[in-house]
């Protein structure tokens, strides 16, 4: 762990917090260095600890950007917070690790080290969780493993069933699942990695086209215009990273079959969030086509809490409407979805005490 400095961070627009900030580098068992970037309140006793899991192909700046910081808001109010980065990913591939084999390298090696390093940073406090999107699928294969750690889970976007109410997305899985299976020497010209950061690159120049209203195709991963641009360049170009294209693979298997199992296929993950009984918290945004409504919902049917919560963010009376990454960084998100995390988070503290 390297020495903390007294940070000023930004909140959102012209607020400002200060906080001491440190980097952990987690060791996992099979031996990849991984890094948390770890931020304490410098004026108060930390309330508990949050752990922020970021998505497919992503990194730390799904959370923190360098004028809207949902991670910041939390330490604002008095959180301690871990914003972890997967294998293959942000700090963590700058510091050697090489990207997943498959996606249960996350569930069986990265996972339980972060779990286990900030139980140590915090004396064993149990800690809240918030996973987006596919940090968010990520909770539910393994939230019951380790909900005796956890005070909570908050899953924004989180696919359970994935593309579900996406017919264009399940047509794009479900070919290329069929063209694997039907060319097998096509597995052969397949990269390890599949660099979602030069999607962005490709994607930044169109932004004119589709971060506006004209724009219908139901493929991106906000809704037009519900960002400032240069908070939204920003996102694209620090926050798309890359991953293990054996994770995308199963990505098409998931939405191309409707089914969500492991990579071998030996276990079935719909079965694992029946034994979470911790409080759960679903986020989904109203016109989020990457990860719909429909895609959630069995997820939030089948949990076993008996504490569970299913919030669509977005109507029509308002006019707000909220897609997939515009519940974190989207220009209305410090007003509305920020705060009801934050007070779903601390009616949950306030009954533990």
């Amino acid at each position: 762990m390297i020495k903390p400095k007294i940070t000023t961070g930004i909140v959102n627009k012209d607020i400002k917090i200060q906080y001491y900030r440190y980097i952990h580098e987690v060791t996992t068992e099979d031996g990849r260095n991984l890094i948390m970037t770890h931020k304490v309140p410098v004026d108060k006793k930390p309330l508990g600890p949050i752990m922020f899991v970021h998505g497919l192909g992503q990194n730390r700046y799904t959370w923190t950007q360098t004028k809207r910081s949902m991670e910041n808001y939390f330490v604002s109010h008095g959180f301690e917070t871990f914003n972890i980065e997967l294998r293959g990913h942000g700090l963590s591939r700058a510091n050697g690790s090489d990207y997943p084999k498959t996606y249960e390298t996350y569930l069986n090696y990265d996972m339980p080290a972060f779990f286990d390093a900030i139980r140590e940073a915090t004396g064993g406090q149990k800690i809240f969780y918030i996973g987006h999107s596919l940090g968010g699928t990520i909770a539910y294969c393994l939230g019951s493993q380790f909900q005796e750690y956890l005070a909570g889970i908050v899953s924004i976007g989180g696919p359970f069933i994935m593309a579900k109410g996406n017919t264009l997305v399940q047509t794009i899985a479900k070919t290329g699942v069929f063209i694997d299976r039907s060319i097998p020497w096509i597995r052969k010209l397949y990269p390890r990695t599949f660099y979602i950061d030069f999607i962005g690159l490709i994607t930044k120049p169109g932004l004119s086209f589709l971060d506006s209203s004209s724009y219908k195709i139901p493929l991106q991963v906000w809704y037009p215009e519900t960002i400032e641009r240069d908070i939204l360049i920003e996102r694209i170009e620090r926050g798309f990273d890359r991953t293990g294209f054996n994770v995308i693979g199963l990505l098409f298997q998931w939405g191309a079959t409707g089914k969500f199992y492991s990579s071998d296929r030996t276990q079935n993950f719909e079965n694992n969030i029946m034994d979470l009984h911790i409080p759960l918290l679903f986020v989904v945004g109203d016109r989020d086509y990457a990860v719909p409504l429909t895609a959630v919902q069995e997820g939030f049917d089948k949990a076993g809490s008996t504490d569970k919560t299913l919030k669509v963010f977005g109507d029509e009376s308002s006019g707000i409407h909220f897609g997939h990454i515009d519940l974190i960084t989207g220009q209305e998100a410090p007003k509305i979805t920020w705060p009801y995390m934050l007070d779903w988070i601390n009616s949950r503290i306030s009954e533990k005490n």
